[in-house]
């Protein structure tokens, strides 16, 4: 979703009006990302109430269709904006001189964004609160009066500070502008961005009550005697990457080459639909299911689908469910947002990496008797994945640790991130 946009702050601005508007920006973006989170629950709460797919009925099918289709009518004939894919719109705004962002994009992304999630599209938030920021932090610094080299330095402070809210992660939130949106930061402007992360951080922090973005139960203590292992994950999530923009990248192309958006929307919804209808757990963000492995037991990673069957086989059945979301979970997360839905990278990524490491850590204790820290490996994984399919291992590594408050996993987590990045980078330069 975001490529690379070169572009060198001038430091003057920050001198007058900077610690100001940096405030005012954060605060900001930490209300549009704790609004954001609160509303996709509230929705998914509905939804799941009132049509009972919790359990498991196929009525699971009919909700994607239902929420893409919703967000197609909002974002078409309500807004008359499209939400989908507009980090690389901001970014197109910019090059050509323009920083005034309208300010739909503010409130209409937040509520396509929680009407695609909360009906069930296996997507995430990490691009949309991108645009939200963005278009807050131009709308803020523009009423201010400011100039407009100003005004897009605000724009990168806000896109950082929306991601570093919504997963309260300071560091990743500055690093994701760095290295998903190709910024060339000085001295000033770098402080400007992470003060802007910090304050949109502490600000979700506080409303959510003072718990991390995804809290995981019975922390374990690191153990560098594990590195050996952390290695070979980085190698099967590296690989895994390249599986998982492949098939996404294939569904993305077969949705766009389709008439026109109704069918599109069709399409995508029922795609998606039959796959949470086979696989409950991609529901959403799916950060449940996520604690739920790294808390060791991994039971909502099989719960109603197929493979509960055998849950009389334990390990081996989640190891069967967690293959087979490992498998869909690109084409789940692409056609969630292609077919006019409106998602981010970031979750679906981080989920993927979750399911990674807990298969590694079951597989090894199946076929060679090898018990390894789930929690760990659940983590790192989730690290290793959004590092090498976002191409951004800094801040894959610091936007997990700071969302888990797993800081004591920095060494595996940086070790299954790099090492995962290295074999997309190899794998891009060969070819």
């Amino acid at each position: 979703m975001f490529g690379r946009c070169r572009i060198k702050f001038s430091a003057a601005p920050l001198a007058i009006t900077g610690p100001a508007m940096c405030l005012s920006v954060g605060v900001a973006c930490g209300l549009a990302a704790s609004l954001l989170k609160w509303l996709i629950n509230y929705v998914s709460d509905v939804v799941r109430g009132v049509s009972g797919a919790a359990h498991g009925n196929a009525v699971v099918i009919a909700l994607p269709i239902i929420g893409v289709m919703f967000t197609v009518v909002f974002s078409y004939y309500v807004m008359h904006s499209d939400f989908e894919y507009s980090g690389e719109k901001i970014k197109t705004l910019l090059r050509h001189g323009d920083t005034a962002i309208s300010p739909k994009l503010t409130y209409g992304t937040i509520i396509a964004n929680a009407l695609t999630l909360g009906f069930g599209g296996s997507a995430g938030v990490g691009g949309p609160i991108a645009n939200v920021g963005a278009s807050l932090g131009s709308n803020i610094s523009r009423r201010m009066g400011l100039s407009d080299g100003f005004v897009r330095m605000m724009i990168w402070c806000g896109s950082a500070a929306g991601v570093a809210g919504v997963f309260t992660a300071p560091v990743g939130g500055m690093l994701f502008a760095v290295e998903c949106m190709g910024i060339q930061l000085t001295a000033l402007s770098a402080v400007a961005i992470l003060c802007t992360c910090i304050v949109s951080s502490l600000t979700s922090y506080v409303l959510s009550g003072c718990v991390p973005s995804l809290p995981l139960a019975g922390m374990v203590p690191q153990d560098t005697g594990y590195i050996v292992a952390v290695l070979l994950l980085g190698l099967c999530c590296g690989a895994y990457a390249l599986w998982y923009g492949g098939t996404g990248r294939a569904m993305e192309r077969f949705l766009q080459g389709l008439p026109n958006r109704w069918v599109r929307g069709l399409v995508s919804g029922a795609a998606v639909g039959v796959l949470l209808f086979l696989f409950p757990s991609l529901y959403g963000e799916g950060y449940d299911v996520i604690a739920s492995m790294a808390d060791a037991h991994g039971g909502m990673l099989g719960e109603y689908s197929p493979f509960a069957l055998f849950q009389d086989d334990g390990i081996r059945s989640l190891l069967l469910a967690g293959a087979g979301v490992l498998m869909v979970k690109g084409v789940a997360a692409f056609g969630s947002i292609s077919g006019g839905g409106v998602g981010g990278d970031f979750a679906p990524t981080l989920f993927a990496g979750a399911v990674a490491g807990f298969v590694f850590t079951g597989a090894a204790r199946v076929f060679f008797g090898v018990e390894l820290p789930v929690q760990v490996f659940v983590v790192s994984g989730m690290a290793a994945v959004m590092a090498a399919v976002l191409r951004a291992p800094l801040m894959a590594i610091f936007l997990v640790v700071e969302m888990t408050a797993t800081h004591a996993y920095f060494l595996p987590v940086a070790v299954a991130a790099m090492v995962s990045f290295a074999v997309v980078e190899i794998r891009d330069q060969v070819a």
